[in-house]
């Protein structure tokens, strides 16, 4: 982390979201809001599927009343996040900073006002795949794996845009994941019914990350046999709002880097961002 994103940041001590500290960069903020760069291994809410992992409501809102001058700077009453994200899920993660804002700004997420973006890594598209797919299956809670499945009679609507970034001969490729309105899993289960397998997400028959060998095999170190990715490969690269205000056509764009070892990985799978050319981050 550089020092000018490390000087604005928020940390949590050991204990509070794992074992080791963490220091997540703040990437956008108002009176009314905050928005950090969430790691994996972390949830931002309280969710019956994630019982045991630690989450960040509470680890914010401990903090806050403890008096952490980092966070009483911010002139936030308290803490709420604004959407569920899942937890083995890095990216973008906004919190409203008093009562009211909860309120408004859960209202605007409930009224699909957000956009999400995602980047994911899936083995390459078989030949009859689209290179952009439209994912609208209602999804429903299993009775008893905590995963969502396509149900016709009893889910609840959702979309999702897919369309494919990049793709190269190591048989890779990188895609991006759009939608308006999340519900839980959303983008691992539609990537799962249209055949998009993401790395590393076993739950939904998601493939093992490759050994570094296999990406690199003239490279002769002790490392090589070691995956080349840990996790699943999804990652919440940025969230849009529109800015509220009469008559405004403005929009808050925020936007969380990919993580190292995610980067590292398209380096070695050979694939490319289109916007990393012009676009910062």
């Amino acid at each position: 982390m550089s020092q000018t994103r490390k000087q604005n940041s928020i940390g949590f001590p050991p204990g509070l979201l794992g074992e080791a500290p963490l220091r997540m960069p703040v990437i956008g903020e108002s009176d009314d809001w905050i928005a950090v760069e969430k790691p994996a291994g972390v949830g931002m809410r309280e969710y019956p599927w994630d019982v045991g992992i630690p989450e960040m409501d509470t680890g914010l809102n401990k903090q806050l009343q403890a008096g952490k001058p980092e966070l009483v700077k911010r002139g936030a009453s308290l803490f709420g996040s604004a959407y569920y994200l899942d937890p083995a899920i890095s990216g973008v993660a906004l919190f409203a900073k008093n009562r009211d804002a909860v309120a408004a700004l859960r209202n605007r997420v409930g009224s699909a006002e957000l956009r999400y973006r995602f980047f994911f890594v899936t083995p390459a598209k078989a030949v009859n795949t689209a290179n952009e797919i439209v994912a609208d299956a209602p999804l429903l809670p299993h009775n008893t794996k905590p995963k969502m499945i396509p149900s016709t009679a009893k889910g609840k609507k959702a979309a999702t845009t897919f369309r494919l970034l990049s793709e190269t001969k190591l048989g890779w490729a990188l895609w991006e994941a759009t939608s308006s309105f999340l519900r839980p899993h959303q983008v691992r289960a539609h990537a799962a019914i249209h055949e998009l397998s993401i790395l590393g997400d076993a739950l939904y028959g998601g493939p093992e990350a490759p050994l570094l060998s296999e990406l690199l095999p003239n490279k002769r170190t002790s490392g090589t046999r070691n995956p080349v990715f840990s996790g699943i490969a999804l990652h919440l690269r940025e969230v849009t709002s529109p800015v509220t205000g009469e008559e405004s056509t403005d929009e808050i764009r925020l936007r969380a880097e990919l993580p190292r070892h995610f980067r590292v990985m398209l380096q070695r799978m050979q694939l490319q961002l289109p916007e990393e050319s012009s676009l910062p981050g």
